[in-house]
C-alpha cells in the first residue's frame, strides 16, 4: 500500500504548479493552499462533503 502523503505537502505542489510561492507568503495565504491540499485528497477518496467542510473553514466559513 502506498504511503500517505501529508495534505501540507498536496497544497504546495499545487501551489507551485500555480505559479505561487509558499515560502513567501502569508500564513493565511499558506492555510488556504493546505486547505486546497486536503480538499483534493477527499475528492480523491469520493468525499465532496469533506472537501467543501475543508475550503469553507480555510475561507473563515462555517463547517
Amino acid at each position: 500500500m502506498a504511503e500517505a502523503i501529508d495534505h501540507r505537502e498536496v497544497g504546495r505542489q499545487l501551489a507551485s504548479m500555480s505559479g505561487v510561492d509558499l515560502d513567501s507568503a502569508r500564513p493565511a495565504t499558506v492555510r488556504t493552499w493546505e486547505a486546497r491540499g486536503l480538499a483534493l485528497q477527499a475528492l480523491a477518496h469520493g468525499d465532496m462533503a469533506e472537501a467543501q467542510k475543508a475550503m469553507n473553514h480555510a475561507r473563515g466559513g462555517t463547517p
